[in-house]
């Protein structure tokens, strides 16, 4: 299964795998690392940032049909 890696800042800079991306790139992106193989998309958003981001890839990635899930910090 292929990873990948979407982080958003919150200054709102978008990467996916450490690559820096403007966000209307981030479904091209994704489009060529998912192509033709099982996928797992990982997001890695900073809290400060508004949850339609969150929604945003997550659904594009959905629409790839990667499943889709959310780096968390450890709860201390």
């Amino acid at each position: 299964m292929q990873e990948v890696t979407v982080t958003v800042t919150k200054d709102l800079r978008f990467s996916v795998n450490d690559k820096v991306v403007g966000r209307d790139a981030i479904k091209s992106e994704l489009a060529v690392l998912l192509a033709g193989k099982k996928g797992q998309v990982v997001l890695h958003i900073d809290k400060e940032v508004p949850v339609e981001y969150l929604v945003e890839i997550g659904g594009i990635a959905a629409g790839l049909e990667a499943n889709v899930s959310i780096a968390t910090k450890p709860f201390k």
